[in-house]
């Protein structure tokens, strides 16, 4: 329907200190993991899925503000986004080579940022500020889009979603079936691939609680319809399959399920799960009835939503039932009733499940869709005349999509990649999206100044800049404190590693609050440490284990870096011990020699694993292991027979 979409180290500290919510559903609403209801509020932003191996955009070179990808985030968040939806295809995160998108660039300040997310037509209060970057990167001088991994494209997309979670954005993962077909080429091998990306991407806690998946992008696509089709799988038999694999590793996970095979009522692209047995007779629907009954009594029964797409004219092409009446009972016999009615089946209460709108757009320049559209809204929040009484508010919903490059909606930004299109954002403001300005108060200001203080050895040309949020201190010389007038409040003073010589220099992080009206220093004092020829540190992540006949498997990600001062050109020898380890059923990035008393020796031998020395680069392998026990983490890993130093991701 539409032309389209690492070294991720993050500790169970920061996990602590982050309001992380885990999730699931009660009745018609989505909750936190405090049982509070909360409203998904996303936008859907391509290209993991169509051979870019990044989020679409970053190529736009000719303003950060457009194409720095913690900026593009940055801005969503402003304009009121909580949760972002990012379509992928399982042999793009696997297969393809990641492309590379560091760009020499000036950073927008605070000011053109604000500027970039303000509606021109809303008069904002003198003073009023944006509020700061929840998790902003680390960043290097006049560089953009440098510090995600460059490694593998699966690092990639782990990294983003990471990266989403830890700015505070639920993140629904879809596998987008227009351009992968493994669930209908091989419904086994698409099972597995999904517990591969959601066991790596559940082995970080802030990703895990801030995930969902949506399973299946517009099964309609390929004739996939709700009971097998000659060939073609059954879509409840691949939802059950799927959400049977995957729930026991990330049981906070939720599972958006779309529709397919109603195309006689005006379902289509996603839509499609009417249960009314007139209707199915009358015009020879998919029956989902069997889905639901069999979901009634599993155990992630409230880890279901229901995710329709909901699409205009102009897309769907439907010459009637696309506004006013006929559109609103049609989205009622489809998914409305799910929302007030439930699922019945006669013997038990009928369940209510929420909804989620996964994808609606619109260039809003056809006059059906100007029709169509307006009338979308008044169902989804369920006013005047759309208030049929046979469904509740969808306070949920994706809208497609961030990209301009969707060829029948467009995106939110123009052609420019820059632009916001008031236009989308004033419809969306009318169905909850609530922008930083609606809510906006005068800023009170201070002022920070930053000092960095001599050490020996050190020389000040290779002084980095110092992040304070997201406030950058380019510091040039020793004794020179650099100030900038900042909102009040406290600031995580960062100054990143410096390596010189055979000398890495550190400083520790300092909290500094910042008062109304006043003037605060910081002293940033480096700490020189010899750095060894070969030293080496290796980030572990672990999947959730998963039981397989008498014994247990689960998912190793290594991730590598040379902290020495000496390069280690592929081939490297690692060895990996645990007493438990008994085999290594699969692996990727490395070639198995053996596996002997509990001890795994495999070869790296591409070129691109070569590790570079200083924290050069961060090189990712891994293995799927099986073990008598549940415990999976190495106690000892060498790298050419040099102990590392572990970490668990």
């Amino acid at each position: 329907m539409k032309n389209s979409m690492l070294a991720m180290v993050t500790s169970t500290i920061m996990a602590m200190s982050m309001n992380v919510h885990a999730m699931t559903t009660k009745a018609n609403q989505i909750l936190d993991s405090h049982g509070n209801p909360i409203q998904l509020k996303g936008v859907n932003w391509f290209g993991f899925n169509n051979g870019d191996t990044m989020v679409d955009g970053l190529w736009q070179t000719s303003n950060s503000i457009a194409y720095d990808f913690a900026t593009i985030v940055y801005r969503m968040q402003l304009l009121g986004f909580n949760a972002v939806r990012l379509p992928f295809s399982f042999t793009d995160l696997f297969s393809a080579a990641p492309r590379n998108y560091s760009a020499t660039c000036t950073l927008p300040t605070q000011a053109q940022i604000q500027a970039s997310v303000t509606d021109p037509s809303v008069q904002v209060p003198p003073g009023t500020t944006i509020p700061l970057m929840k998790a902003p990167p680390t960043r290097t001088q006049g560089e953009c889009d440098n510090y995600f991994p460059n490694d593998t494209t699966l690092n990639r997309f782990l990294w983003v979603v990471n990266f989403f979670a830890k700015n505070g954005f639920y993140v629904l993962i879809d596998n987008h079936f227009r351009e992968d077909q493994t669930a209908l080429q091989n419904p086994k091998q698409w099972v597995q691939d999904w517990v591969r990306l959601v066991t790596a991407i559940s082995s970080d806690p802030i990703s895990k609680s801030m995930l969902m998946v949506d399973l299946l992008n517009e099964p309609d696509n390929y004739g996939v319809r709700w009971e097998a089709n000659g060939n073609i799988p059954a879509l409840t038999d691949l939802y059950l399959s799927a959400m049977d694999a995957l729930y026991p590793i990330n049981n906070e996970i939720l599972f958006f399920v779309e529709g397919t095979g109603q195309g006689g009522i005006g379902c289509n692209w996603g839509d499609g799960f009417c249960t009314n047995p007139t209707l199915i007779s009358q015009y020879g629907l998919s029956d989902p009835t069997r889905f639901f009954k069999t979901l009634l009594n599993k155990p992630y029964l409230n880890q279901v939503v229901i995710s329709p797409h909901v699409y205009p004219p102009s897309v769907t092409g439907a010459s009637s039932n696309y506004s006013g009446s006929g559109l609103w009972d049609r989205l009622t016999e489809s998914f409305g009733y799910l929302t007030q009615q439930g699922f019945c089946t006669g013997s038990n209460p009928c369940k209510l499940f929420p909804v989620a709108v996964g994808e609606f757009g619109s260039l809003f320049t056809d006059p059906r869709d100007l029709q169509s559209m307006p009338d979308i809204a008044s169902y989804l929040n369920d006013t005047g005349a759309a208030a049929d009484g046979k469904h509740t508010s969808i306070p949920n919903w994706f809208y497609w999509c961030w990209n301009p490059n969707s060829g029948d909606t467009g995106g939110l930004v123009a052609n420019d990649w820059l632009t916001i299109q008031w236009k989308k954002i004033e419809y969306l403001v009318g169905i909850g999206l609530t922008p930083w300005y609606k809510n906006s108060q005068p800023t009170q200001l201070g002022t920070l100044c930053v000092n960095v203080l001599p050490v020996s050895g050190l020389q000040s040309q290779s002084l980095q800049p110092i992040q304070a949020g997201t406030y950058s201190f380019s510091i040039a010389n020793f004794n020179t404190p650099v100030c900038e007038s900042v909102p009040i409040g406290t600031y995580a003073v960062t100054a990143p590693e410096i390596i010189q010589g055979s000398n890495k220099y550190d400083a520790p992080v300092q909290n500094v609050t910042v008062a109304h009206d006043q003037t605060t220093q910081v002293n940033v004092s480096y700490v020189a440490t010899p750095i060894p020829p070969g030293a080496f540190t290796v980030a572990v992540g672990l999947g959730t284990a998963w039981k397989s006949g008498n014994a247990y498997q689960n998912e190793i990600n290594l991730y590598i870096t040379n902290t020495g001062t000496k390069a280690i050109p592929a081939p490297w020898t690692l060895t990996l011990s645990n007493s438990n380890y008994a085999a290594v059923i699969n692996s990727w990035n490395l070639t198995l020699n053996s596996v002997v008393n509990g001890t795994i020796t495999a070869t790296a031998s591409s070129d691109w694993e070569s590790l570079m020395p200083n924290k050069g680069n961060t090189v990712n392998l891994g293995m799927i292991v099986s073990s008598p026990s549940n415990e999976f983490m190495p106690s000892t890993i060498t790298i050419n027979g040099i102990p590392c130093t572990i970490t668990k991701q």
